[in-house]
């Protein structure tokens, strides 16, 4: 199994597939980079990276209080571990704050930002609830039951639902709870016009409290695309993967051929 370690207690899980313009995929609380399992089909066109954050999956927990820009930084030493200068970066929910940390932080590593369900920062009743949630279960313990809960909303296939359900239960109570206080604080909003990469805001059409985080990327950032999928609320890339696929594959192919991508 491939392990970056990038630092004396700290190894990360990942797996690299396909060739092409590196995609670099980071996940929400609990789930692992199996949520992403669908996106492995977009190895056949580009090169598609998956990890584990600290504590969750297969990558070890560390002993350091988990914060956005250190995860931020942990993705800068895994891209570093195996060789990849520059890459698209696709966070999805909570895992979308360390994608524009990272960009914001990087921006000459970053070819271009892809934010499934993402926000500058969490300012809704909505969204602040279910970051709670996440973390009172955390506090309590209650993984197994979290896992439960993801797994089964997550899921496209029946046979989904015992992977993720598998996958997700082994993350670390107390990184997961660290995780999700650590986006609940997170503000990029003053920083959003040093995003000068092309920018991609997937959101599902049935999610209306979420449609409102569009507006400071929109307002702020330089380039910026907007798509709803039908059909779905939050879940967007397991739950409609063929859509979501089709959606990120199209934004690289228009990018590259504009000469974004290198």
């Amino acid at each position: 199994m491939p392990y970056a370690t990038i630092e004396d207690s700290v190894s990360l899980y990942y797996r690299v597939e396909g060739e092409g313009v590196p995609i670099v995929f980071i996940h929400p609380p609990v789930l692992g980079y199996k949520v992403f399992k669908h996106q492995e089909k977009l190895a056949h066109s580009w090169q598609t990276i998956f990890y584990d954050l600290r504590g969750h999956g297969q990558s070890s927990r560390g002993n350091t209080s988990l914060s956005i820009d250190l995860l931020a930084n942990d993705l800068k030493k895994l891209l570093d571990k195996i060789g990849i200068s520059k890459a698209v970066i696709c966070g999805f929910s909570n895992g979308g704050t360390i994608a524009q940390e990272f960009a914001l932080l990087y921006p000459e590593h970053t070819s271009a930002l892809i934010l499934s369900g993402g926000y500058p920062k969490v300012d809704h009743l909505s969204l602040k609830s279910k970051v709670y949630f996440g973390m009172v279960m955390a506090k309590l313990r209650r993984i197994p039951t979290v896992a439960k809960m993801q797994a089964k909303t997550h899921k496209y296939f029946k046979r989904d639902e015992q992977e993720l359900f598998d996958y997700a239960k082994k993350a670390d109570g107390e990184k997961v709870y660290e995780y999700c206080k650590a986006g609940l604080h997170y503000n990029a909003t003053p920083f959003l016009h040093r995003l000068t990469m092309p920018i991609l805001l997937i959101y599902g059409d049935l999610e209306k409290t979420m449609h409102r985080h569009r507006k400071p990327y929109l307002k702020a950032a330089r380039n910026v695309e907007v798509i709803y999928v039908k059909g779905i609320s939050h879940e967007v890339p397991p739950k409609k993967f063929p859509e979501f696929n089709e959606i990120v594959h199209n934004f690289l192919q228009k990018n590259k051929q504009a000469g974004f991508l290198d």
